[in-house]
């Protein structure tokens, strides 16, 4: 998946949808984000805060997954680690992780399949 600007929570939702009723989608497919486009200072708190619980609820529906992050900034790669902190806190069943680089997340996506 690749967010090529700055999106609001309800547009990443749909995003969300429309993947999981696509005919190739599984739910233990497991994801890479190239976030390298988005500049996560931009996007507001408010929309930030809307997504644990859309997350959660996609969480439920999938299986043993797991999502690779790769942010364009140092800045990114600290806020999106202080989010997955809050994601873990309130619980999900998605392993995370935020890499450098796309290479980067192709290896740890394959590791233990």
């Amino acid at each position: 998946m690749k967010i090529t600007a700055d999106i609001t929570a309800p547009e990443l939702v749909a995003g969300y949808d429309a993947a999981f009723v696509h005919k190739d989608f599984r739910p233990d497919m497991h994801a890479i984000w190239d976030l390298s486009s988005l500049r996560l200072v931009s996007i507001p708190v408010s929309e930030i805060r809307k997504l644990p619980p859309e997350l959660r609820d996609y969480a439920r529906k999938r299986g043993d997954y797991k999502a690779a992050l790769v942010p364009g900034s140092a800045t990114d790669r600290m806020l999106l680690r202080l989010y997955l902190t809050i994601l873990k806190l309130i619980g999900t069943n998605i392993r995370f992780r935020i890499c450098n680089t796309l290479a980067d997340a192709y290896q740890w996506i394959e590791e233990n399949r």
